[in-house]
């Protein structure tokens, strides 16, 4: 009977030991970057970005994953005649498709600024 209590309790213990052993993640280990939001009131931030800053924030991405360019312009804007509370698009790709995605960023703000009020 003391046998089997010793052995069901070093069972035991060796179980939980085993289990409670946690793996610390390597900060060598590279990251991605998969979403960049951008959220102005105005547009003129948007224009004025850098957008070379883009290559150095998705410099550890792989070129095969898959990212989101987020542009939210909060608060009311006009449009020709209309007038808009908020604006948002979205330009996605892979990080390979880097340099078009900003051209294609860009040629969506200059065409939203020159139907601008």
């Amino acid at each position: 009977m003391k046998f089997k209590f010793v052995l069901i309790i070093a069972l035991l213990f060796s179980f939980t030991g085993i289990n409670a052993q946690e793996q610390k993640p390597d900060p060598k280990q590279p990251y991605s970057v998969t979403e960049l939001k951008f959220e102005t009131k105005k547009l003129r931030e948007l224009t004025d970005f850098d957008w070379n800053s883009l290559d150095t924030i998705f410099s550890n991405n792989a070129p095969e994953t898959d990212i989101d360019l987020i542009f939210e312009i909060n608060g009311n804007v006009r449009i020709k005649n209309t007038k808009v509370d908020n604006i948002k698009f979205v330009v996605s790709g892979k990080t390979s498709e880097l340099d078009s995605l900003k051209v294609k960023a860009q040629k969506l703000i200059s065409k939203l600024e020159s139907n601008m009020d």
